[in-house]
């Protein structure tokens, strides 16, 4: 597998975990696109992966979701 697959893969597998654990703490994607200050559309284009998530964009996420960086990344890893 090259980079760019693996990158994708597991940019795929940050975007559905936060889908998993936004549906499981019963937060609509409205909440989340106004803490991260961007329209409802936006913020379901970047669920989908049509908009890229920034550093910043995610650790808001996070915040909102009520889970540490370090928990959410714990079960993902780069398969080289």
């Amino acid at each position: 597998m090259i980079e760019k697959d693996i990158i994708n893969a597991t940019h795929s597998k940050i975007l559905q975990k936060i889908v998993t654990l936004r549906s499981n703490a019963d937060v609509s994607q409205v909440e989340l696109a106004d803490a991260i200050g961007i329209s409802e559309s936006g913020y379901f284009k970047v669920e989908k992966g049509k908009t890229k998530l920034d550093l910043e964009r995610l650790l808001i996420i996070l915040l909102k979701l009520k889970i540490s960086p370090k928990d959410f990344f714990k079960d993902i890893e780069l398969n080289f």
